[in-house]
């Protein structure tokens, strides 16, 4: 018997979390041996762990991706219980999150158990409780934060290095100033003086991987990325950074800048005293200054754009010429293979955004109208389109149907109660399993009246219909869709400058379910394997 063929009543989440991924009194896995144990005592059977290792129960805009599922799975009916280590695990963002989870499991009927406080959502009263636990434990941080912050503005103001994976190119003693490493520093300088004397990026990058010099991280390779950032930052010339956040309206991320001292107005140095710099400050601006001319040429203004969502974007194009998944890249969808291995592509990628998602959308809606209705790919576009489109009455029958099972559930209780333990008199019982069973057949006539969900397949059926519909979806929503139904997107490089975007020379959509792997399959291949798909690519 699998978790799906148990009531959820008898089922457990168990949520997970610590700020700091390491091992510890309050690691992970000392909490879910306590919290299994914990379940078994009680009948339950864990249904699902959710963890969030190394995430932040305290800085607003932290992304907690399992906290939200597992909330989303009681307040979904798919688990009545979720059990926590302690309360500080699930939130310390005090009473205005812990409250709005309290609100969402109460109105799913569900319960939140937190084991080291012995606090049960569905116990009297407890939520007064769990509120005043939550905001001493947002208190506990708030002070924790301030005293972090005071002391990193002390070291800033004395000029000691904040802490963190040291930088690259330095080496930090034991009273946190900074000391030229041996052999980083000499390797950061030549990549400096490379690069003023016109060298690019990525070249350099190259050269220091085919002489496998070893970056911070274990096993990673140079970038241009990695590298920009070790030469920007102003410990480059050894003086505390100041990081800003930009706000400005088509960018995205934090400006770094030296930081003055707020009596003096002066940089401060972080170096050991008679230890001179990798670069000078100088020499750190006017590598700036040629690195940002390098980034006008390109239309990018002197500081990196974020690149916004794309259609078919996470891996769904793929250069035919090399078989590399491409890269969003400006606003275009462009092969890299040679910015990544310094290896040429025989005929490189590069078609605009625009171009290739109108034609991805006008095959995704006219391949779904060639298939059968049937088919596990349209079947799977019309659940998702239902659950997205029309979720109303899902949610109006999973409640129907908790509440049915909370009923018969209460009729069991009664009957083991009457026959095994022998605490309930007849009369009893008969009265309260009467009362059970009248509720029990309201809820079976609601039932039988609702409607079964059914996704409107005349809609994916029509091109004219289903065109418009994922061409207004959000972005995101629209490549979930994609996805449903096409693997990949291989696409031909331009036959020349200039050259019109002819989707039946150029571009081959692989189905889902095809069993043919675009990024190693020839695509001589293609029209033998995959006929009726071809047809309708156009």
């Amino acid at each position: 018997m699998t978790a799906a063929d148990v009531d959820p009543a008898l089922l457990v989440d168990l949520y997970l979390r610590l700020s700091i991924d390491k091992e510890g009194k309050d690691a992970l896995e000392r909490q879910e041996a306590d919290l299994r144990e914990w379940a078994a005592s009680q009948g339950l059977t864990v249904r699902k762990v959710w963890r969030d290792a190394g995430k932040s129960g305290y800085k607003k805009g932290t992304k907690r991706p399992d906290f939200d599922a597992a909330i989303a799975a009681v307040r979904e009916g798919e688990v009545r219980t979720l059990a926590v280590w302690k309360l500080d695990r699930l939130s310390r963002r005090g009473a205005g999150q812990v409250g709005a989870v309290l609100d969402d499991v109460d109105e799913a009927s569900g319960r939140l158990y937190f084991l080291k406080d012995s606090l049960d959502s569905t116990v009297p009263n407890a939520r007064m409780l769990i509120v005043m636990v939550s905001e001493q434990a947002r208190a506990e941080s708030a002070n924790a934060s301030t005293r972090i912050q005071a002391k990193k503005a002390h070291d800033r103001r004395n000029g000691r290095y904040l802490g963190g994976s040291r930088p690259w190119g330095y080496e930090v003693n034991a009273d946190r100033k900074l000391r030229q490493h041996p052999t980083e520093a000499p390797l950061l300088r030549e990549a400096f003086d490379r690069l003023m004397a016109g060298e690019t990026m990525l070249t350099v990058c190259r050269d220091f991987n085919s002489r496998a010099i070893p970056t911070r991280r274990h096993g990673a390779i140079w970038r241009a990325s990695t590298m920009s950032k070790a030469l920007r930052s102003p410990t480059l010339s050894g003086l505390v950074a100041d990081y800003r956040e930009n706000r400005e309206e088509g960018y995205e991320g934090t400006d770094i800048h030296p930081w003055r001292h707020p009596d003096t107005g002066e940089h401060v140095s972080l170096m050991a005293e008679g230890e001179p710099p990798i670069v000078t400050e100088g020499e750190r601006m006017a590598l700036l200054a040629v690195l940002d001319g390098r980034l006008r040429q390109y239309g990018r203004g002197m500081r990196a754009v974020k690149q916004p969502e794309t259609l078919l974007g996470g891996g769904l194009v793929v250069c035919a010429a090399c078989r590399r998944v491409c890269v969003s890249f400006g606003g275009s969808y462009r092969c890299r293979r040679r910015d990544f291995t310094g290896e040429p592509c025989p005929a490189p990628l590069t078609v605009s955004h625009r171009v290739l998602e109108d034609a991805v959308r006008r095959s995704w809606a006219h391949g779904l109208a060639s298939l059968e209705p049937d088919d596990p790919i349209l079947q799977a576009v019309a659940d998702r389109w239902l659950l997205r489109n029309d979720p109303a009455p899902i949610r109006e029958r999973k409640t129907l149907e908790a509440d049915l099972a909370t009923v018969e559930a209460r009729i069991d209780s009664a009957d083991h109660d009457r026959y095994v333990r022998g605490t309930l008199t007849d009369e009893r019982h008969s009265r309260i399993t009467e009362a059970l069973a009248v509720q029990a057949r309201r809820i079976r006539a609601d039932l039988a009246a609702l409607p079964e969900p059914q996704a409107n397949l005349g809609a994916l059926l029509d091109p004219e219909l289903s065109l418009p519909a994922i061409e207004a979806a959000p972005v995101l929503e629209a490549r979930a869709l994609l996805r449903l139904a096409i693997d990949a997107v291989v696409v031909t490089a331009s036959t020349g400058p200039g050259a019109r975007f002819n989707a039946l020379d150029r571009m081959r959509v692989i189905w889902a379910g095809s069993g043919v792997d675009a990024k190693t399959v020839d695509l001589r291949e293609l029209g033998l394997r995959l006929p009726e798909r071809e047809k309708v690519t156009a």
